[in-house]
């Protein structure tokens, strides 16, 4: 157990057997609403946010059942930015008309959520805090709240036009690019297999903004799957903890407060949304 108390702590994936589902402070993450996008070095589970963006998460939901993202790539990976995937652009861009743009889906009003605001104050938004185990903000109304760009955080790509987005979607993996936020349809995050993410290969900003001009070279997706869709012996079970519970928010004050004799010069007592994702559990039968 000291293994996940220091994966909890540091908002990791840890592995516990199926008996520890029992825990009110977590909730099961439900197989309808998990993407299994399975690359060369693994698999990366993203867990759809249906509270923000149901349209989105739906074409999602949609498209990986109709094989659509089989044999295509990760043609865009900016270092310390996004993995982007999709149709592709320029010459590689198809016609999709099974797959209309969606309007943009990119705040909820406050009271269609539960909204935990963190302490600490942000360059962004004038309140962060996290819903559903995902980082999101608030305005200073109070009246709308929205996810924000943290590393693992899952959303549909588009052109000028807000309305704009179909099935061309990124991964942040770097540095929050907070600057996306409001104003990009956010529809899910990673919750296991980042280290695939950070795997793939790279293209150079400089040249096409990225984009991996071999395509021998991108990644490819070799599957995205619903995990409900799978046979019920093959479907993975995650718990996530609940961002609203007392667990949490003992982690929270944990990582703000770095008391361990390791720091001999006392951090401040500071943290961010983005450093606080909401810890994940994979559940192993027979265990």
């Amino acid at each position: 157990m000291k293994a996940f108390a220091l994966a909890l702590a540091l908002g990791l994936t840890a592995s516990l057997p199926a008996a520890a589902q029992t825990d009110p402070d977590w909730r099961l993450a439900d197989p309808e609403d998990l993407l299994l996008i399975e690359v060369e070095d693994g698999t990366i589970v993203v867990e759809l946010a249906d509270w923000i963006a149901p349209e989105h998460a739906g074409r999602m939901r949609q498209a990986a059942r109709d094989g659509f993202f089989d044999g295509r790539s990760f043609y865009r990976v900016i270092d310390g930015f996004v993995a982007q995937g999709g149709r592709g652009e320029e010459e590689d861009s198809i016609d999709l008309p099974q797959y209309p743009v969606l309007e943009g889906e990119f705040t909820v009003p406050a009271g269609s959520v539960t909204f935990t605001p963190m302490i600490d104050p942000d360059l962004y938004a004038p309140t962060v805090g996290h819903v559903r185990g995902m980082p999101a903000a608030m305005n200073d109304e109070g009246s709308e709240v929205w996810p924000i760009h943290c590393p693992g955080t899952v959303a549909m790509a588009r052109g000028n036009d807000p309305d704009s987005g179909d099935v061309e979607f990124y991964i942040v993996i770097g540095h929050g690019p907070r600057h996306l936020d409001r104003i990009m349809s956010v529809f899910g995050r990673v919750i296991d297999g980042m280290e695939h993410v950070q795997a793939l290969r790279r293209g150079n900003p400089a040249v096409n903004s990225g984009v991996i001009a071999d395509p021998d070279a991108r990644d490819t997706i070799l599957s995205m799957r619903v995990a409900a869709d799978l046979p019920e012996a093959d479907q993975p079970h995650y718990e996530i903890l609940r961002t609203d519970s007392e667990t949490f928010a003992e982690a929270k004050a944990a990582r703000r407060n770095r008391t361990h004799e390791f720091f001999f010069q006392t951090p401040p007592p500071v943290i961010e949304a983005c450093h606080m994702p909401a810890a994940v559990r994979l559940l192993e039968d027979g265990e």
